[in-house]
């Protein structure tokens, strides 16, 4: 065996036939690698001195200045020489990188040392660039949002492992008609009667692997929907969130077991921050090519009203111009569009005979239009609100249950504005406020917004916005990543519950459709695995049922 040996940099030339080239931004990263740890591995050289394979080390350690090296001495030469050297690089180029522990670890360096993170030979873009990758298989639900009534972000990189639970594996909860069963909701619902339900009204995990949450790797398959199905009253409906790019995976899911699927409803936010790579700033990256900072912007300062989006935290942001030929040609393209809408799974169990049949054994079948109807006035309805916006005949087209022969156009106007618009497919409304998620948890376990985003107070990390918007808060009870608002939830039980119904939830997350069943006279049966969750669902439900009626 070889022996490694220090000899004067001075004896040692550049391999002339190598074909790898190194730019200046790869040899700074060696040169820094060099600089944090020194050298932990010999360059490979022939009997004559000639470098094999490390002729970017030894071009980093002569830029330092160093004098002498380790290395290597081998016996290969001509072709085998050219080949090794060849089979050196390119089986490094053929590995690849697991991206989420990639990200993991980088995280990490960056909270331990701001000096091993740049030793790396990464840089905050080349972070940047990777979450962005990332970022196309999330979830349309992970977004930046700034809270309308107090400008503190929402957050969403909590882990619920960080908060000691109170709730116990297998634990059940009664809140007055509320209940919470903190265990799989497979296995429970399987103990559940046929038949023993008249809605389901869930938000399941996308699919995604939502912010590395072990709870997100899939979407639920087909032993949940014949589990759903089976307990679903006949004419029962169901309502299931997904992510846009798994939607079809629960449809058919679903399908498969036996539900009919009626339609798809669309909850609109417009607050979704686009999960974007600039393509052009892709290119350059790739070459090592040097943009032009034509402009840089300051955003607003943590807790203003400024705005809100990637760079509305006081970050500063430089507008660059495309370097290279390639980058100028693809400059303005990206990879994703600003997601603003979640779909939801309208489906329902087939009938017993005929709708009347049904309805009359069991209660169910069809769709609350009058009690979702949308008022005018109300957000959740896009268009024209006011009688100044409808002429006569408009009026009377709106309203083809009424008869039109009969009463005057401003009557007409009248009653139809009473009742409201009626439902659509689709319901607008923001993501809930930090103040509607923390509503009711006062008593738990809290953390900081560093701790909630897993990053060190005053690293670049935490100053970055990709870090998470939730690192701006004093204080983070309800930790679960994806709330729903409340008022999306009451919508949709009151489109498909009748009244006094019970309601299943598979899937409670933070307890969204608890409280929502609550405040709107239903009863639901809420199942949920995670015990830290359940914490977060006994204080929310107990908050709406009220303490006098616990």
């Amino acid at each position: 065996m070889n022996n490694i040996e220090e000899i004067s940099i001075s004896e040692l030339s550049f391999d002339p036939s190598n074909v790898r080239r190194h730019s200046n931004r790869n040899i700074d990263a060696i040169k820094d690698s060099l600089n944090a740890f020194g050298q932990q591995r010999p360059i490979l050289v022939d009997r004559r001195g000639v470098v094999l394979a490390g002729n970017g080390t030894m071009a980093a350690a002569k830029a330092l200045g160093w004098q002498t090296i380790r290395v290597l001495r081998s016996e290969l030469e001509g072709a085998e020489a050219i080949a090794y050297a060849i089979a050196d690089n390119r089986t490094a180029e053929l590995a690849e990188w697991d991206q989420e522990g990639l990200l993991r670890q980088l995280n990490a360096l960056q909270i331990e040392s701001e000096d091993l993170f740049n030793a790396s030979g990464f840089e905050m873009s080349d972070l940047d660039a990777l979450i962005s990758d990332l970022d196309e298989r999330l979830d349309d639900a992970e977004a930046f949002q700034e809270d309308d009534q107090n400008g503190i972000e929402e957050d969403w990189d909590q882990s619920p492992d960080i908060v000691q639970a109170q709730t116990q594996k297998g634990e059940v909860i009664e809140i007055g008609s509320q209940t919470v069963v903190c265990a799989d909701c497979i296995e429970t619902i399987s103990q559940l009667p046929d038949n023993s339900v008249d809605s389901i009204c869930t938000d399941p995990p996308y699919g995604i692997g939502f912010m590395g949450k072990g709870w997100d790797c899939s979407v639920p398959g087909s032993d949940f929907a014949q589990q759903a199905f089976r307990v679903l009253k006949p004419g029962g409906h169901i309502v299931a969130f997904a992510a846009t790019r798994t939607v079809h995976r629960l449809t058919v899911a679903l399908e498969d077991a036996g539900f009919e699927i009626r339609d798809l409803i669309s909850w609109l936010q417009w607050q979704g921050f686009p999960k974007s790579m600039d393509i052009s700033k892709a290119f350059d990256a790739s070459v090592g090519a040097e943009r032009e900072v034509l402009q840089t912007k300051t955003g607003p300062k943590p807790g203003t009203h400024g705005g809100s989006g990637k760079y509305g935290h006081g970050e500063d942001r430089s507008i660059t111009a495309p370097a290279s030929d390639l980058a100028k040609q693809w400059n303005g393209w990206g990879t994703a569009l600003k997601p603003a809408q979640e779909p939801a799974i309208l489906a329902r169990k087939p009938l017993e005979g005929t709708l009347v049949d049904n309805f009359s054994k069991w209660g169910v079948g069809g769709l609350n239009i009058d009690a979702t109807r949308i008022p005018f006035g109300d957000p959740a309805w896009p268009g024209p609100q006011g009688h100044e916006d409808l002429d006569a005949k408009q009026r009377q087209q709106s309203t083809p249950s009424i008869n039109v022969r009969s009463t005057a156009p401003g009557q007409v106007y009248d009653m139809f504005k009473e009742n409201g618009r009626w439902p659509a497919n689709i319901y607008y409304c923001p993501k809930p406020s930090r103040n509607e998620k923390e509503e009711g948890c006062d008593d738990l376990q809290g953390m900081s917004g560093a701790d909630a985003v897993s990053r060190k107070e005053g690293s670049a990390g935490m100053n970055n916005p990709r870090a998470g918007a939730g690192r701006t808060a004093s204080h983070v009870a309800n930790h679960h990543p994806t709330v729903k608002p409340v008022n999306l939830m009451r919508w949709l039980l009151r489109l498909i519950t009748p009244k006094g119904g019970k309601v299943l939830e598979p899937f409670a997350g933070s307890g969204t459709t608890l409280v929502a069943a609550q405040l709107e006279g239903f009863s639901c049966y809420g199942i949920e695995r995670e015990p830290s969750y359940c914490d977060i669902i006994r204080a929310r439900v107990k908050h709406a049922v009220g303490d006098h009626d616990v």
